[in-house]
């Protein structure tokens, strides 16, 4: 596997690699198994990258400033790998290694953020349904317990009874299979964002 990069100096000490310069992407004469590192400095590197694709199936995209959506939108594009331009020997043999061996490479600052931000989506989804089954009430009641409002200051909050809060507590905790709140607060996963859904 040959490396084309548009900047010799951003290689590093990678003399392991066969690195070679390249002007414009649709110029470079490369095998479909070759690798091609494009900079996100680049205005045009959304095509660029487009363009690598149709040459080759390895496409790293190097930036000098880790943003999400630049590297989703690199995913999208076919990118294998979004990586800081100014990384260390190791950090672009890491790179090199991934990709050679088929996988991916994402930052772990960005890895995090994503798999977390799939994770609640997944969540959200599981959760929704029973959401859409709540009664008003059960809503209002629900978002005071999402607040950490005991039943004594839900009642307050919406003038019902202590007794009628409880009984709206047992419907939810029923509805979502849970035993008691903490249970509850533990089945809706991280919260906060299903306020909205209420």
């Amino acid at each position: 596997m040959r490396h084309f990069i548009a900047e010799k100096d951003l290689q590093g000490a990678l003399t392991q690699y066969s690195w070679t310069k390249y002007n414009t992407v649709t110029s470079i004469e490369c095998k479909e198994s070759d690798c091609i590192w494009i900079l996100a400095t680049d205005d045009d590197w959304r095509q660029q990258l487009i363009a690598a694709k149709q040459k080759v199936s390895q496409v790293v995209l190097l930036t000098y400033k880790y943003d999400r959506l630049e590297m989703q939108t690199a995913l999208m594009l076919g990118a294998r790998a979004y990586c800081h331009a100014l990384g260390d020997e190791s950090l672009l043999a890491s790179v090199a290694r991934v990709i050679e061996a088929g996988g991916m490479w994402l930052p772990n600052e960005l890895l995090s953020v994503t798999t977390s931000n799939v994770a609640s989506n997944l969540q959200t989804k599981r959760i929704l349904p029973t959401l859409k089954s709540l009664t008003n009430r059960e809503r209002d009641v629900l978002s005071c317990i999402l607040d950490g409002l005991s039943n004594k200051e839900i009642a307050r909050e919406l003038g019902i009874t202590e007794r009628t809060v409880k009984e709206y507590v047992g419907t939810l905790l029923n509805k979502f299979q849970a035993k008691d709140r903490i249970s509850l607060l533990l089945r809706l996963g991280e919260f906060s964002h299903l306020k909205d859904a209420l």
